[in-house]
């Protein structure tokens, strides 16, 4: 998984609702298509990046966080429709018995690359740290006022259950999980309407399940 912004996601194809430009001066127009095969929100330089692939090639997007207008936080809906899901298919261990409870540890030399340089990446991506962490919520809740700001938490800490997965740490791995699934439950209640609380709380199922393919099983669920 990767980072959310509003109901973007990777491995999706996107389709451009309304012409607009970046903060780097490229234009888009309605109708372009392609699949998301980045997102990245850097909280240091408070930018947001898209890279899409096209039957043209990459186009990489940048877009300023506090920009008034245009592709930003809490508007993204209104500039692109998100379809169908192109992810590879998961690889599962050959063999592995469903039926137990064990946590997937990542072998040696799969550490995955920081999302980006900030320091929101390298507090996450390591075990230092109460479970729970309450300030760096609450800063991104004051800095964005809006729905999507759920989903970034639950990427938060999703990418904290992987540090204690790569380490080994089952209780810890286990606490982010469910902090993870909790926001992201969180990100479908804030839903304004019947429909879109529908479209989110399938996002949020899907969320769930593929976090426990990659955890191994889902530890909110009893044996």
């Amino acid at each position: 998984m990767a980072t959310t912004i509003d109901h973007l996601r990777v491995d999706h194809r996107i389709t451009v609702l309304r012409d607009f430009v970046d903060a780097r001066g490229t234009f888009m127009r309605v109708g372009d298509t392609g699949v998301l095969t980045k997102l990245d929100l850097d909280q240091v330089r408070m930018k947001i990046t898209l890279e899409i692939k096209r039957d043209s090639g990459k186009v990489r997007l940048v877009f300023d966080v506090g920009a008034k207008t245009g592709p930003r936080n809490g508007r993204m809906r209104d500039y692109f429709e998100i379809g169908e899901d192109v992810s590879p298919p998961r690889l599962l261990p050959v063999n592995r018995d469903r039926s137990k409870r064990e946590m997937i540890v990542p072998p040696p030399g799969k550490t995955p690359e920081p999302m980006n340089n900030s320091e929101w990446a390298r507090v996450v991506q390591t075990t230092d740290g109460p479970d729970r962490l309450e300030s760096m919520e609450a800063e991104l809740l004051r800095k964005y006022d809006h729905i999507g700001v759920a989903a970034s938490i639950a990427e938060m800490y999703a990418e904290r259950m992987r540090a204690f997965q790569r380490a080994g740490n089952e209780p810890r791995a286990i606490a982010a999980f469910k902090l993870a699934v909790g926001w992201m439950e969180t990100y479908a209640g804030w839903a304004t309407s019947g429909g879109e609380g529908a479209a989110l709380s399938y996002e949020s199922d899907q969320f769930r399940s593929a976090l426990a393919q990659e955890f191994g099983y889902d530890p909110t669920q009893d044996p």
